[in-house]
């Protein structure tokens, strides 16, 4: 507990240097924002450890959560602000994942079908930012929908993935959860959930004929998506030949390069980078702003972070059993899986998908739908997670 202790006392004096260090580059800052999210985290971390869940994972998430605030407000104040907002409301939900034991719910096929309602309503009435139909207006709100869409889905798959007998329904949902976001153009999160159900459906009883289809799919789902989306087709010749498209399409992968080349080993300090030359820098590239202020120790320091929240949540699911096993390990793989496609895209490990840094980046209902998952395996804990 004193190591818990030390680690809050740390936090809050990074947090100080920092909005120090800010105020100086820039002249002004927004002082209620950090106070008002590490009191929220604080109270997140009290209430948690008073329920006798596992609190481990709310300092890494909180130092995550302010490195993005710091870098946001660098780029540009009014992004701060909303991020504030998103996170205030992310720890409702957390709270909501922690307090209502959700997992244990006996309704299998309502998760999967919450899930395919929201994204077949997005498809229909959703707004286009960006080249896909991915955001939804309801009295005033704008929010992404597939966020919260993907929470659903590993909840159904965790219970339909941990019956004993087989069945065809889990590949039929998923079918229909990536058409639904064909139909939007939105096809990151597709080949997420695709790589969280093959990691999940292997886990539970390996084949080499299941592993050889879900490589076979993978192919055709490639070479289909390649083959009738522009955009698709355009972040592949990116990824492939950026220096050949540098004043087009291969434009924002090979800025991401200068700027991570040009942070070295520890950085050119905070305020000193060139972030508005890259394009989308507050939700896609946001590690790149990172990489040139803080430099590679910086990036390592970051994902070092999710790493401890990995092990954290690797910890819980070792400790359960049946379903409520297989929706933790769902969970921890859509957060880290996330990462290392967004990680994996900047360094041109694989083709970049347009997904948000997991609580680092701007988007409100991506870091709420972030710290829910959170606060459902903090849960977990609870029912014999080790805490």
């Amino acid at each position: 507990m004193g190591l818990l202790y030390r680690t809050w006392f740390g936090l809050t004096g990074w947090l100080l240097a920092a909005v120090l260090c800010l105020f100086v580059v820039q002249g002004q800052v927004v002082w209620w924002q950090p106070a008002a999210l590490w009191t929220l985290f604080a109270v997140l971390w009290f209430v948690t450890r008073t329920l006798g869940a596992d609190p481990g994972a709310l300092p890494v998430a909180a130092a995550l959560v302010f490195c993005g605030w710091l870098f946001l407000t660098r780029l540009d104040p009014a992004f701060a602000h909303s991020h504030s907002w998103g996170v205030l409301l992310g720890g409702l939900l957390y709270l909501f994942g922690l307090l209502v034991p959700v997992t244990g719910w006996p309704l299998t096929r309502l998760w999967g079908g919450a899930a395919l309602a929201l994204l077949a309503v997005t498809a229909l009435w959703g707004e286009a930012s960006g080249g896909a139909r991915a955001w939804l207006t309801v009295h005033g709100v704008r929010f992404q929908p597939v966020e919260l869409a993907k929470v659903f889905f590993v909840l159904y798959l965790g219970k339909s993935l941990s019956r004993k007998r087989p069945s065809w329904e889990p590949v039929l949902f998923l079918g229909g959860f990536c058409l639904l976001l064909a139909w939007q153009r939105d096809l990151g999160p597709a080949v997420l959930m695709f790589l969280v159900f093959c990691w999940l459906l292997l886990q539970q009883s390996f084949s080499w004929y299941k592993l050889l289809a879900c490589t076979a799919a993978a192919l055709v789902g490639f070479y289909g998506s390649v083959r009738l989306f522009t955009h698709v087709e355009n972040r592949v010749l990116a990824w492939l030949k950026p220096w050949e498209y540098l004043e087009s399409k291969g434009y924002q992968v090979v800025q991401g390069l200068f700027a991570l080349r040009a942070g070295g080993l520890v950085g050119q300090g905070l305020g000193q980078s060139l972030v508005h030359v890259i394009p989308q820098a507050h939700t896609d590239y946001l590690l790149a702003v990172v990489g040139e202020e803080f430099g590679f120790l910086g990036v390592c320091a970051l994902l070092i972070c999710y790493f401890g929240l990995a092990f954290w949540a690797l910890r819980i699911a070792d400790g359960l059993a049946g379903e409520e096993q297989v929706i933790a390990l769902g969970l921890t793989l859509l957060q880290h899986l996330q990462v290392f496609l967004v990680v994996g895209g900047m360094l041109r490990l694989v083709p970049f998908t347009g997904l948000t840094l997991p609580l680092v980046s701007y988007g409100s209902t991506s870091i709420g739908s972030q710290l829910w998952m959170l606060g459902l395996l903090a849960g977990l804990s609870r029912r014999g997670g080790q805490g």
